[in-house]
């Protein structure tokens, strides 16, 4: 409807009694305050929304975008659905430590129109994130050494090796990196090397559950949980730090074992079984670890076999002892050439090739 503008007195299409230039003045498409105030953590660049965030990206500058484009994102109030509104963050700095003063500039554009007008129009607004650099909580507890349970790393009826101490070290650390994106207190607190095995104090239960299961996954092996009363909170409730034991299988790929007496080498392990292969037959078994742990029985460790070397493959393989030099004949196999290096099975007065060295 027509008539005259009771702010300016021009005479336009009104809405509420304004011409379109004075409601579009007076009713901005977005409502946002000049400053914002955002905490951020020094230590590890994480930023308070409703809860603490990890940033996506590991970039310095990368991290100060997304801080200032989620405090502008989450203190903007669009004045109707229909609008779409862009945010453009100004990095020119970087903090410099815990009592560093950093101020973001983000320029927002907001496109649309609200009930009532006939055409988009767009609105532009200049605004200040201003980062107030803290300690969040998860470093705050990370400094004082807190944790809330112990994940043990152990091996059934044996000492892990030192191959294994690293590669099991190695394998948690890269997880609990990538846990870290879900779970925030999944920190190494302290590392305790054991002379049985490994122990990590981390910072959540979740984390120790989830790399045992990750290390059953990958090994095989058995998981046991307890946990230990430590005191009560504010509200009188008590509170317990778990310990997670994962223990992986006696037996390693290339070991042998024996089962229903036979000789079986280990060619494979999973969460749910143990994949052998008889010396004598090939024959191929996947055993689920119940029948493992009661029925198989460890009988020589991969590195105490005697070593042999091939001499020749046709028309059968010989194989040369090179402990004493002595020559064993076997049928022969398109898997062995001239020279490659064997590891040889030797019980009941009988000679087992078991695969190459």
């Amino acid at each position: 409807m027509r008539g005259i503008c009771y702010r300016c007195g021009a005479e336009d299409e009104l809405i509420d009694g304004l011409c379109q230039v004075c409601y579009a003045q007076l009713h901005p498409l977005i409502e946002i305050d000049e400053r914002i105030d955002i905490e951020v953590c020094h230590m590890c660049g994480s930023y308070k929304r409703k809860t603490w965030q990890t940033p996506k990206s590991e970039d310095a500058y990368e991290i100060l975008e997304e801080i200032a484009y989620y405090a502008v994102k989450d203190n903007l109030k669009k004045k109707c659905v229909n609008v779409e509104v862009e945010i453009y963050p100004k990095i020119t700095q970087l903090p410099g430590g815990k009592r560093s003063k950093l101020i973001i500039p983000v320029h927002i554009v907001a496109r649309g129109k609200l009930p009532g007008e006939k055409e988009e129009r767009t609105y532009e607004k200049d605004v200040e994130v201003h980062l107030n650099m803290v300690q969040c909580p998860r470093c705050s507890r990370f400094m004082s050494n807190y944790y809330e349970a112990t994940l043990q790393v152990r091996a059934m009826n044996r000492y892990l090796t030192e191959e294994e101490r690293e590669e099991l070290d190695k394998f948690v650390r890269e997880e609990l990196y990538h846990r870290l994106k879900k779970d925030r207190m999944a920190f190494i607190s302290k590392f305790i090397p054991q002379k049985e095995g490994l122990d990590y104090q981390l910072g959540s239960v979740g984390a120790a559950r989830y790399i045992a299961q990750k290390i059953k996954e990958k090994y095989g092996g058995n998981i046991k949980e307890t946990a230990t009363l430590v005191g009560v909170d504010s509200e009188g409730n008590d509170l317990y730090r778990v310990t997670v034991s994962i223990k992986i299988p006696e037996c390693r790929v290339g070991d042998i074992v024996r089962y229903k007496d036979k000789y079986y080498v280990v060619t494979s392990l999973t969460e749910k079984n143990l994949y052998i292969k008889d010396l004598d037959k090939g024959e191929k078994l996947g055993l689920s670890w119940h029948i493992v742990n009661k029925d198989v029985k460890l009988e020589r460790k991969r590195e105490d076999l005697d070593e042999g070397i091939v001499i020749s493959t046709k028309p059968n393989l010989m194989v040369m002892d090179e402990q004493n030099y002595e020559v064993y004949e076997f049928e022969s196999n398109d898997e062995f050439k001239e020279g490659d290096k064997v590891k040889l099975f030797k019980k009941d007065d009988k000679i087992r090739l078991v695969d190459k060295n």
